[in-house]
C-alpha cells in the first residue's frame, strides 16, 4: 500500500532508478519510519521530498561505502560488531542493512535474521499501518555480509515483550569487562555470532533519559568499559613487550559512540518537553544547539575514552523527521539515517 502523491510518485520513480530502496522495497524497513508512508498533505509531501533529495545526493557516498565491504580482504578473518542502543540506533543498523542489499543486486548479504513480531506497538503513529509480520517491528536484528562481516542489533534496554531479555546491556557490558577483562554479545543476539569475541562496539544511550541520568550512562560506557579496556591492553602489551613472560592480549574491540541526533521540536533548544504546547510540539527546519550531543563531545574524547564520535551534523534537516507534529526525534527513511549509517560502515571497516 502506497501514498499516492506526486512526492511519492517523484521518489518511486527517482529513487531505485539510481539504486537505492524505497517503499518497502528493503526487507529489513520498518513501515513507522518508510518516508513513503507519511500523513497525506502538504507536510507530508515536504517530508519525502527534502529527504528523498537529502538521500539521492549523497547515494554515490553511500554506495561506495558499500562497494568496500566486497573488497575489503585485509587478512583479519571475519569482523563481528555488536549494535547496542535505543530506537535511533536501529535505524542506523536497518540503514547498513538495507544499503547492503540495494547494492550488487543484494549478493553483499549472506544471512538474515530479523524475528519480526506478530505485534508491534504503534503508539500515537498514523504511520506504522503494518502492526505485525515483515515490517512492523523487531527487537534484535542479525545480518552476515560477504566475507563474514556480521552485524548484530540488540536495544539497551530489553525487549518489548519478552521477560527473559537482558534488562541492561551497558551493566553486562561493565560487569564483564571487570570479571573477563572483554565484553561478549551476551546470548540475545536473533543470530547466534561466529564467535564470542566482539571486535567493534557500536553504542549510543539515545534519548529515553532525563539529562542528568543520560549523563550518568555515559560516563559509565567511557570510564567503566572503554577506558579499562584500553588500559588493559596497554598494561599487558608493556609486560610482553619487555619479556616478563606475558601473553601479547586479544585485541580489544573498536569503539564506536554514535552521538544522539537532534531533536527539533518548536522548543527554545529543540528539545521535547514536559507541557509543550501543541504548536511547540510542530517540529522546526532548524535548531540552534543539540544538547544531547554537546554534552557527549563534552564526555567523550576520541583516542582517550572511545576511539570514535560520529556526530550527525544535523541541526538544519529538521524537514526530514517521521511526521511534523508527532516525531521530530526519528528521521524517515530512506534519508539522514542511511547517510550516517554509511559513514559508520567506513569506520567499521577500518
Amino acid at each position: 500500500r502506497q501514498r499516492s502523491t506526486k512526492a511519492v510518485r517523484d521518489a518511486y520513480r527517482s529513487v531505485p532508478a539510481a539504486g537505492g530502496y524505497f517503499n518497502l522495497s528493503c526487507p529489513f524497513e520498518w513501515s513507522k519510519y518508510s518516508c513513503a508512508h507519511m500523513a497525506r498533505g502538504p507536510k507530508a509531501a515536504e517530508i519525502v521530498r527534502a529527504s528523498t533529495d537529502y538521500y539521492l545526493e549523497h547515494l554515490e557516498d553511500i554506495q561506495a561505502a558499500f562497494d568496500k565491504v566486497a573488497a575489503t580482504n585485509d587478512g583479519r578473518g571475519p569482523k563481528r560488531v555488536f549494535f547496542a542502543g535505543d530506537s535511533l540506533m536501529r535505524q542506523l543498523f536497518v540503514g547498513v542493512a538495507c544499503g547492503a542489499w540495494s547494492r550488487l543486486g543484494g549478493s553483499l548479504i549472506e544471512e538474515v535474521a530479523t524475528p519480526w513480531k506478530d505485534e508491534w506497538p504503534c503508539h500515537r503513529h498514523g504511520t506504522c499501518f503494518v502492526r505485525g509480520g515483515p515490517h512492523s517491528g523487531f527487537d534484535a536484528a542479525s545480518v552476515r555480509l560477504r566475507g563474514g562481516l556480521e552485524l548484530h542489533y540488540v536495544p539497551h534496554r530489553g525487549f518489548k515483550d519478552e521477560e527473559t531479555a537482558e534488562v541492561d546491556v551497558l551493566d553486562r557490558l561493565e560487569g564483564e569487562v571487570a570479571e573477563l577483562g572483554k565484553v561478549t554479545f551476551g546470548d540475545r543476539t536473533a543470530m547466534p555470532p561466529g564467535g564470542e569475541d566482539v571486535d567493534v562496539l557500536v553504542y549510543n544511550v539515545g534519548i529515553h533519559y532525563g539529562s542528568g541520568v543520560a549523563r550518568k550512562y555515559v560516563r559509565q560506557f567511557a570510564n567503566n568499559i572503554v577506558r579499562p579496556l584500553a588500559e588493559q591492553e596497554g598494561n599487558a602489551t608493556l609486560a610482553s613487550n619487555i619479556g616478563n613472560g606475558v601473553s601479547p592480549p586479544p585485541r580489544r574491540p573498536r569503539t564506536i559512540y554514535v552521538t544522539t541526533p537532534s531533536q527539533h521540536y518548536g522548543t527554545d533548544d529543540g528539545t521535547w518537553q514536559k507541557g509543550m504546547t501543541a504548536k511547540s510540539k510542530q517540529c522546526v527546519d532548524t535548531v540552534p544547539s543539540n544538547p544531547r550531543a554537546d554534552m557527549e563531545r563534552e564526555i567523550l574524547m576520541p583516542g582517550i575514552n572511545v576511539d570514535v564520535l560520529l556526530d550527525y551534523g544535523d541541526l538544519d534537516l529538521g524537514r526530514m523527521h517521521v511526521s511534523k507534529g508527532d516525531d521530530c526525534s526519528h528521521y524517515c527513511m530512506p534519508g539522514v539515517p542511511d547517510v550516517v549509517a554509511a559513514r559508520l560502515l567506513e569506520e567499521i571497516l577500518i
